[in-house]
């Protein structure tokens, strides 16, 4: 797709794929983004969904209202409805947003291995307080 260049995160943001009507509180919606700046005194907020954002290329400095969380490529970040956050980057930045409009999303169970299950404690990083002067 192509994205318009030199924007930042939110005019950065193309819809590829939309499934049922956010007001329904069902269904999801794939975007792509491209950001070659950072946000400045502008905040986002999702009042229809949660977002899982799978940076592809280049981290995103997110600071939302609960803490700043780094993501890079081959990591996830979920923000939840409702909550308020900035991104920051680099330099140029690409991936995809998944808009979910239905239930949230819950921690995974550790499952029938236990311990040794794909869900510990240690594999979620959570934002980490933060504050500007």
């Amino acid at each position: 797709a192509d994205l318009p260049a030199g924007r930042d995160f939110v005019d950065g943001l193309a819809t590829m794929l939309v499934n049922r009507d956010p007001a329904d509180l069902e269904g999801v919606a794939v975007h792509l983004y491209r950001a070659e700046r950072s946000m400045e005194r502008r905040l986002f907020v999702d009042a229809d969904g949660e977002l899982l954002i799978l940076p592809q290329s280049g981290t995103l400095h997110l600071f939302t209202e609960l803490g700043r969380l780094d993501v890079a490529p081959g990591s996830v970040a979920l923000i939840p409805r409702g909550v308020k956050f900035k991104v920051a980057v680099d330099g140029p930045s690409s991936g995809y947003v998944a808009e979910n409009f239905g239930a949230p999303f819950p921690l995974p169970e550790l499952g029938p291995i236990g311990a040794n299950g794909l869900a510990n404690p240690r594999d979620f990083e959570s934002p980490v307080a933060a504050y500007e002067d």
